[in-house]
């Protein structure tokens, strides 16, 4: 008794074709060898990042004359006006009214594709445009409310803080040592730390070193912790620096050390800051002794 079988030629398409012939000749040229992946999210880095000794990767001054004193004081200014933006945020903007605004939106979102499937004797005069408007209305409301504070962003900010050399203003930290000083993963440090920067209490610039991949493949560079420095004047919402500034004002004159006079601050911030000092004329001369201690509000 014969047994006959058949096979049937494995068919291989043009683009497999090509995978195996440039393996092999990556492994006879002796670069088929993949660099190593290093940390979170470090295999390639982004655009604007610079090599640890570039200058540019090191941002970062002194932090008020660089004592301890004025060190303190500029980090629990920003802490204080972190809590305070936070509860502000969530005053202003209740949850209730975020889920009421995004419901809101579904349901005009769908009254549009239907009115955008039906005929024109079917579509109100009018009613299209009016959706257009209330929904860019809407979506103002939901992204105004995804950039509020978190209580994590505060917890963030401190655990960051915690790393900052006065004297210099050196900050470095790794996600993951923040994440372990604020008790987050740190998938949620990342969250955290673009909101803080959407609201100007912190900014950072990205630094790398290089892989020792050369001649092989894989990335000759890959990106490093960041750079962390502080512009508050110029990224801060104007209320929110306001308020800053106060704070940080009050805390410097305690020390005894009145810095000379911040002329930028508009004196009309005076009646929407709130209670820092005792009474208005406390408040101007506090304003108007700011601005050396602050270095541009850079820290």
């Amino acid at each position: 008794m014969s047994h006959s079988s058949s096979i049937e030629p494995a068919t291989i398409s043009a683009r497999q074709t090509y995978q195996i012939t440039k393996g092999f000749t990556a492994r006879l040229s002796g670069r088929s060898k993949r660099g190593p992946d290093h940390g979170e999210g470090r295999r390639i880095p982004h655009k604007h990042s610079y090599d640890v000794a570039d200058s540019r990767a090191r941002p970062w001054t002194r932090i008020g004359d660089g004592s301890v004193g004025q060190g303190l004081a500029h980090r629990e200014a920003l802490l204080q006006a972190a809590e305070e933006w936070y509860h502000q945020g969530w005053k202003e903007t209740p949850a209730s009214d975020v889920r009421a605004a995004r419901a809101k939106h579904d349901e005009l979102q769908a009254e549009h594709a239907a009115l955008a499937a039906a005929s024109p004797a079917e579509i109100p005069p009018g009613r299209p445009a009016a959706i257009r408007m209330e929904l860019s209305r809407l979506r103002q409301v939901i992204e105004g409310a995804d950039r509020r504070l978190r209580r994590i962003d505060v917890s963030v900010l401190k655990a960051l803080l915690r790393h900052l050399d006065f004297a210099t203003g050196r900050l470095f930290p790794e996600h993951k040592t923040i994440a372990e000083a604020a008790g987050c993963h740190p998938n949620s440090v990342k969250g955290a730390l673009n909101r803080l920067k959407a609201q100007g209490f912190v900014s950072w610039v990205r630094r790398t070193i290089r892989t020792g991949n050369e001649g092989e493949r894989g990335p000759q560079r890959e990106q490093t912790s960041n750079a962390y420095h502080f512009e508050h004047r110029e990224k801060m919402p104007t209320r929110l620096w306001q308020r800053y500034a106060l704070i940080l004002a009050a805390k410097l004159r305690r020390l005894g050390r009145v810095p000379a006079a911040l002329t930028n601050a508009p004196i009309a911030l005076l009646s929407a800051a709130g209670p820092v000092m005792a009474g208005a004329s406390d408040l101007r001369s506090a304003i108007h002794s700011l601005g050396a201690s602050i270095r541009n509000a850079r820290t």
